[in-house]
């Protein structure tokens, strides 16, 4: 890159960090005129998002002029703390910031289900039974299924056993991010098609990625902590 500096730079918030460091190479940031931070939900609450404000501050500094900050995230609110966060402060004032509020809401059918009347005293054999044939009845009914587990681990298990238990084959697959990014977008390009009746994913179905049309979205286990 410093023998030929790109136009457009995709890089990290550790990266840029680094990046701002080098002599050579910051002298190819002193044009920017656009700074896009996508899934910036992912940012705005943890120590990360906290060193990437300090780097962009710095780049504002190498620049000698401010810059176009375009913040981008499917699930940001409050959108007023997520865009004070982006734009941040100079001179001791607040930045202007234009907001597009580009949600909308659709009409959804929740419900929480226990897999057995006594969860606490079933035994864990009755529980897994139990949870499983939910989750095959469900996505029987359904033409397109979406499960989420809380760990890779745990994708591979529930798809492991859906198979060994009801004899899936090619319409159920895994995605997560110990994958091969071919395998990830060939799932994801089956699951656009209608080809699959379930995928099985950890948390990498839920960063913006299109996914087409899904019928039943199910959560095995309580979700972790949500951001944004």
């Amino acid at each position: 890159m410093l023998a030929h500096p790109p136009n457009i730079l995709v890089t990290t918030p550790e990266s840029l960090a680094i990046i701002i460091n080098s002599d050579k190479f910051s002298e190819n940031l002193k044009d920017v005129k656009y700074v896009v931070i996508d899934e910036i939900h992912e940012l705005a609450n943890n120590k990360r998002g906290v060193h990437l404000s300090l780097s962009i501050e710095r780049l504002a500094a190498l620049v000698g002029h401010d810059f176009v900050r375009i913040g981008l995230g499917a699930t940001l609110s409050p959108l007023d703390n997520a865009a004070r966060f982006l734009v941040g402060y100079k001179d001791g004032k607040e930045r202007d910031c234009v907001i597009v509020d580009a949600t909308w809401d659709k009409k959804l059918d929740f419900s929480t289900i226990c897999p057995v009347k006594d969860i606490i005293n079933a035994p864990d054999e009755e529980i897994e039974e139990s949870i499983y044939k939910t989750i095959d009845r469900i996505i029987k009914e359904n033409r397109t299924t979406l499960v989420f587990t809380n760990t890779r681990s745990g994708t591979e298990r529930v798809v492991y056993n859906l198979m060994r238990r009801f004899k899936y084959a090619e319409d159920i697959a895994a995605h997560h991010g110990s994958l091969s990014r071919e395998s990830r977008l060939g799932v994801e390009d089956l699951l656009k098609k209608g080809k699959l009746k379930c995928v099985v994913s950890s948390t990498s179905l839920e960063l913006g990625i299109d996914i087409g049309t899904i019928d039943n979205v199910i959560q095995i286990g309580s979700r972790r902590a949500c951001q944004g």
